[in-house]
């Protein structure tokens, strides 16, 4: 699940910036099944609205290089950007990963090698506000389809308000 939470920090800005944060968590679905799972954070972009979708990225540094999925599940998360950014209208967030893999509980090994994934968003940011952005990743088991194995998919995209 990606969800926005927005927390207005009251002080204005004329430099027309806001900060984003980021965090991880991982759904509970098949993460279980690892003693870790680990992604590679390359980058983390946003892209602004309005901007053609293939170019235009925002690209944000990550905090951590590298975060186990098997330590941030459910309501468990881990801040992996805080970055000030021009203040706008962002429409999609891309993850890039340098790999991703994992060690399963019966000692086999997963590797998804490299890979990039982007949900939707709305997401305003105003000068000197400070939106909160939670990516849920889905360690998600396909074995019941044939030929299948594990996948890493973003969760849905869903904008909560921080009270």
């Amino acid at each position: 699940m990606l969800s926005a939470l927005s927390n207005d920090t009251g002080c204005s800005s004329s430099s027309h910036q806001g900060t984003i944060e980021v965090l991880v968590s991982d759904h509970p679905d098949a993460v279980g099944d690892f003693s870790p799972f680990e992604v590679e954070l390359a980058s983390v972009d946003l892209h602004p609205a309005g901007e053609p979708f293939k170019t235009g990225w925002l690209q944000l540094q990550p905090l951590h290089e590298v975060v186990d999925l098997t330590e941030v599940v459910g309501a468990d998360s881990v801040l992996i950007i805080r970055q000030s950014i021009p203040a706008g209208k962002y429409d999609a967030i891309r993850i890039n990963a340098g790999e991703a893999r994992g060690t399963l509980l019966d000692g086999g090994e997963i590797d998804l090698g490299n890979f990039s994934e982007v949900g939707r968003i709305k997401l305003s940011l105003a000068d000197g506000q400070t939106v909160t952005m939670l990516v849920d990743l889905k360690v998600q088991s396909r074995l019941d389809h044939s030929g299948q194995g594990y996948g890493l998919p973003l969760g849905r995209t869903t904008r909560i308000p921080r009270p």
